[in-house]
């Protein structure tokens, strides 16, 4: 089952007191478990979830015992997925390039092994929410990498748009429930790339409650420190 759950921010932390505190925070309460980071900014195969089974993802070690059961599990429950590396044709010699939305909660959440798992925004929500009932079989910990709306700045790249603040307050009032899927209303205009990886969160975890721990928007995008008790 899942032991420690978190959803982490992948942006910049260190100007924020509060962020940064959240997240070493979160540091100190990981499990050292090996740990499943979902993260929007790594492969994007279409049509499938991808899995890392290469030896390392930067310089993290990939847990490449539990990577191929991650997969077979997931097409076991009818979900379209493919494993994947880069570079030397071993996956034992293979690493995948590390993505910020992987590198930046790892900085502060020190795990023995890592497993990374991207998303698919071409598929169904409800298949995300079956993913994280997947990955909730297995003995690991796990973070939702994920920023939220990107539209709260008109100088930001994304302009500005009122969905933005609005999609970071309904996520927040959302977080006790655990579901969230009235999110996907607002998500295009918000420009938020957290509703996937939240979903996995959500079907993972299931019942059991997150708090969040510290929320900011200090340029245009919010990002949010949450773990679950």
């Amino acid at each position: 089952m899942i032991g420690f759950a978190a959803i982490a921010p992948h942006g910049e932390v260190e100007g924020t007191p509060e962020l940064l505190a959240a997240m070493r925070e979160l540091g100190s309460r990981h499990d050292g478990r090996t740990t499943v980071v979902v993260t929007p900014h790594n492969v994007h195969v279409d049509g499938h979830f991808a899995v890392s089974v290469s030896a390392r993802v930067g310089e993290h070690e990939v847990d490449r015992d539990l990577a191929p059961q991650i997969v077979e599990a997931t097409r076991r429950a009818g979900l379209p997925v493919v494993g994947v590396s880069y570079g030397g044709n071993d996956p034992a010699e293979a690493e995948l390039p590390l993505d910020w939305g992987t590198e930046v909660p790892l900085r502060y959440v020190s795990a023995p092994k890592i497993v990374v798992v991207a998303p698919a925004r071409d598929r169904p929500l409800e298949e995300h929410i079956r993913l994280g009932e997947v990955l909730g079989g297995f003995d690991v910990a796990l973070i939702a990498s994920a920023d939220h709306g990107h539209a709260h700045d008109a100088s930001g790249p994304y302009g500005f748009d009122p969905a933005a603040a609005e999609y970071d307050r309904l996520f927040q009032e959302l977080l006790p429930s655990g579901d969230f899927r009235p999110l996907a209303g607002l998500v295009e205009a918000a420009k938020a790339d957290s509703l996937w990886q939240l979903l996995v969160l959500q079907g993972a975890i299931g019942d059991r409650r997150l708090e969040l721990l510290a929320y900011a928007a200090p340029t245009y995008y919010g990002m949010a420190v949450a773990i679950a008790t």
